[in-house]
């Protein structure tokens, strides 16, 4: 849900502003009350509407554009990639030339041949370091950019580069999803707790990699899947934090689950399963069984590296695993972002992100 980073957003707000409510836990995790009175709420009846929104929406807490890839090289090596972009309201007060009261913030994640790296920029809003416009699309952090490469929307263009390689895709051929109800996706069973939230779950990647301390670019293809959404409160103070998958599936389909976890109230699951054409099934809870059973125990945490997924109403069901045993973007707040396979009727790959452990 996204391939959502609720906990680095609130972090974010609640750094930025001293009379802030702190965060509930100690993760951080989640926004549970408006932190200005005036910012708008997310609402079932509110209809999404291209291209306007695939640009910003300032009026709103807390957005997110968010890229992960499973891509191979010509050798067949996976490289797995996330590229996000943040947008958060920090200050309902200011609004100058210089700073408009938000906050932009990018994150970068490279795994590839048994090395997870991350790394994160910073911009403050309207300084014209970093922004999103709806059309032609264009989202960028510095050098960090992710940009139609005409008048329509796609195909996009993604540029970036980390101390493990610089990086160049172009993403295309992907119908556009809605999660929920019409793009109004719940995350608890009270539905203030909701984000507006649609995808480009079939994206084909082909571009180039270049490690560093190397002058040849590798050559990669492989199937990338984008994530938009939009909120101003998402996690109520029940849950810890929630676990996000998406796979892309050897018959044409695609994936999308998540879980908010929460000891005393029960796990609440929703997802959608998406036909190649991009027709979408919306999954409820009692359709989903997902249950650990390999964990990974890195600096006295222990986190799930191993799941078993069934959806028994859609004949589905497998195993899934981590491409690597520790996969966590190690920034200012951390979380774990990274590849994963799956077998059985679920045979294909994809993403997980987990926070709140």
């Amino acid at each position: 849900m996204s391939r959502s980073v609720l906990g680095l957003l609130t972090m974010a707000l609640c750094a930025c502003q001293p009379d802030a409510s702190p965060p509930p836990t100690s993760q951080g995790l989640g926004w549970h009350q408006s932190l200005h009175p005036q910012l708008r709420q997310v609402t079932p009846e509110y209809r999404l509407t291209f291209p306007l929104d695939h640009g910003a929406h300032p009026e709103y807490g807390l957005e997110w554009w968010y890229l992960t890839a499973n891509l191979n090289d010509p050798q067949g090596q996976p490289l797995g990639l996330q590229w996000t972009l943040f947008r958060s309201k920090v200050s309902a007060d200011t609004d100058t030339s210089w700073n408009d009261g938000q906050l932009w913030f990018s994150h970068l994640a490279i795994e590839y041949q048994g090395r997870h790296h991350a790394i994160e920029r910073w911009a403050r809003g309207g300084s014209g370091q970093a922004g999103v416009r709806a059309a032609p699309f264009s989202a960028w952090l510095d050098h960090w950019q992710l940009a139609s490469s005409g008048s329509e929307f796609l195909p996009l263009q993604l540029t970036a580069d980390s101390p493990m390689g610089k990086l160049s895709l172009t993403l295309s051929d992907s119908p556009l999803v809605l999660h929920g109800r019409d793009g109004f996706s719940q995350k608890t069973p009270n539905p203030d707790h909701a984000s507006h939230y649609y995808s480009l779950p079939h994206l084909s990647a082909t571009g180039q990699f270049t490690p560093n301390e190397q002058t040849k670019a590798l050559a990669l293809e492989g199937q990338a899947w984008m994530d938009r959404e939009w909120s101003s409160q998402l996690m109520a103070s029940d849950y810890q934090g929630w676990d996000w998958l998406s796979l892309h599936l050897e018959d044409g389909r695609a994936l999308m689950v998540f879980r908010m976890r929460s000891p005393a109230l029960g796990d609440y699951f929703s997802g959608s399963l998406i036909e190649a054409d991009g027709r979408v099934t919306p999954l409820k809870g009692e359709q989903i069984r997902w249950n650990a059973d390999a964990w990974s125990t890195l600096d006295g945490v222990r986190y799930p590296v191993g799941w078993q997924l069934s959806l028994p109403e859609h004949q589905l069901s497998g195993r899934i695993e981590t491409r690597m045993s520790d996969q966590r973007n190690r920034l200012s707040i951390p979380y774990w972002e990274g590849p994963v396979q799956a077998d059985g009727s679920l045979q294909g790959e994809g993403f997980i992100e987990m926070t709140g452990y």
